[in-house]
């Protein structure tokens, strides 16, 4: 069974179950097998996410800046393996799809986000003298994101659109993988932890889960300790999260790529 990221750590899940992903061309079972997650993972990876938000408040943004250039270096070194799983694990073309337009898309956006964390307007900083009001946007603490099945590396949980924005903005990311593609998401989290290290962010700034049953998922986006939810999907599903996190009172930042 692979294991989860969880606060720094590859550990052993606390697992209901297993799923092996399929190549869609053939629809052979691929190497691998990943667990579904228990409420036990889900409740260790936001306690661990809720200490490292309170870390990156205090974190130079310069310090979030790198690692975000850093993943966007590491994942270049990895270009390989990384299309030829996402290729085996989607059956999207290699070329030009994956390795000559969605994998550079995805270094780019890196590397896009990284330079707002440098340039600091994102915040929109105002300062009314005549009121005596100042304003500053910020952190809102851990974000849940949801990865696609069609886009396994520009909107995956770890290293996507979401990721990067919530990332920037200075709040850590629990990625929960699309069932999809469990090994890219599992790459790309290795890289991004090795990024982790590399920088001296918070071991839990990013951590993985690989799947859950819809009803964790649910209270998962409803728990009080989580800032937002990132969600690229279907329409049934985006409704159901919307629902839960509207009845919580916090924000969901839902797509649906085509």
């Amino acid at each position: 069974m692979e294991p989860v990221l969880i606060d720094g750590q590859w550990r052993t899940a606390l697992a209901s179950g297993s799923f092996r992903a399929e190549n869609p061309a053939t629809t052979a079972a691929l190497p691998g097998e990943f667990p579904i997650s228990t409420w036990a993972d889900c409740e260790a990876a936001l306690t661990a996410a809720t200490t490292a938000a309170g870390r990156l408040r205090q974190t130079a943004p310069e310090a979030i800046a790198q690692f975000l250039d850093r993943v966007a270096e590491r994942l270049e070194g990895r270009r390989a393996e990384l299309v030829e799983t996402a290729h085996a694990e989607t059956a999207l073309p290699q070329s030009p799809r994956l390795a000559e337009v969605e994998l550079p898309r995805t270094t780019a956006q890196l590397r896009q986000a990284a330079a707002a964390v440098r340039e600091g307007s994102w915040a929109l900083p105002v300062i009314d003298a005549r009121l005596n009001i100042r304003s500053l946007l910020g952190p809102i603490g851990p974000v849940l994101v949801f990865g696609p099945n069609n886009f396994p590396f520009a909107y995956n949980g770890v290293a996507g659109g979401d990721f990067v924005a919530a990332i920037a903005a200075g709040n850590p990311v629990i990625a929960k993988a699309h069932p999809g593609h469990p090994h890219t998401t599992k790459l790309l989290a290795g890289e991004a932890l090795a990024a982790l290290l590399e920088t001296g962010l918070p071991p839990a700034t990013v951590q993985l889960l690989y799947h859950l049953a819809p009803a964790d998922g649910l209270r998962f986006v409803a728990d009080p300790r989580l800032g937002a939810v990132g969600f690229t999907g279907s329409r049934a599903a985006g409704l159901k999260l919307k629902a839960a996190a509207d009845a919580a009172g916090k924000p969901i930042f839902w797509s649906c790529p085509v």
